[in-house]
């Protein structure tokens, strides 16, 4: 059986069939926007500027660049809230749950996401805003990938303070931004943040600012389960064509 289309060439069903997935294939490569399945973090750092502007300087290397010294267990920031913010710990203990780990000043640092702070002896629960659990996007032409991380939170001496993004405060970043390798899954993604002056030091009189970023690799959802069944279903369908030409 041969079927005429709307141009007039003359086209069997099995060319037919062959046409519509050529057009599916062809539309999903153009549909360069994916949610970030899963991710982990095995790397990163930041830099923090002191209330008047000023690089601060860390002590143990003499460089401005500070370094996360841990990793936790759970890195994958879009699969749930992680880390209690090292509740029940001395302060002067690292947790070894959290996100990542960081020596500020001779105590640890650490990171945790929620939708409100999560309490500890100085800082009651929930006086601090979070967020969601965090998502991203990730786009396979440009090789980019964004996400919100407005719940995570930071630990340190016994107080809670915010250090994700998309705080109205005019110099945090409203989503955290970078690169990724959709060969790889490897990414780089950075953001600027506001440190709270609680936190006290160099962060006094008022807050200060930072730069964080996160490096690791991160997935794209696959694509929808009904895709790959249609696809099914029409190589099912060019296999009964091409049985009844038999």
């Amino acid at each position: 059986m041969r079927i005429k289309s709307i141009t007039g060439t003359t086209r069997t069903p099995v060319a037919l069939l062959l046409s519509v997935v050529g057009l599916l294939l062809i539309s999903n490569t153009h549909a360069s926007i994916f949610d970030v399945a899963s991710m982990n973090i095995t790397g990163g750092g930041y830099k923090v500027w002191d209330s008047n502007g000023s690089p601060i300087a860390n002590p143990d290397t003499g460089g401005f660049i500070w370094s996360f010294t841990t990793i936790g267990p759970d890195t994958n920031l879009v699969n749930g809230y992680i880390g209690d913010g090292g509740g029940g710990l001395p302060f002067s203990t690292p947790d070894s749950n959290a996100i990542i780990g960081t020596m500020w000043f001779g105590a640890p640092a650490n990171i945790y996401t929620a939708a409100t702070n999560l309490g500890d002896d100085l800082t009651p629960a929930g006086t601090i805003a979070g967020g969601v659990v965090p998502f991203g996007t990730l786009d396979d032409i440009n090789n980019t990938i964004e996400m919100d991380l407005s719940g995570l939170f930071g630990n340190w001496s016994n107080i809670d303070f915010n250090v994700g993004t998309g705080k109205s405060d005019g110099f945090t970043s409203a989503l955290a931004s970078g690169t990724w390798n959709p060969l790889t899954n490897a990414y780089t993604l950075s953001w600027f943040s506001t440190i709270d002056n609680s936190v006290g030091g160099p962060c006094l009189p008022t807050n200060c600012t930072a730069e964080f970023t996160f490096e690791g690799t991160a997935n794209a959802v696959p694509l929808p389960a009904t895709v790959w069944l249609f696809g099914s279903g029409l190589i099912g369908l060019i296999g009964v064509a091409r049985r009844k030409k038999v």
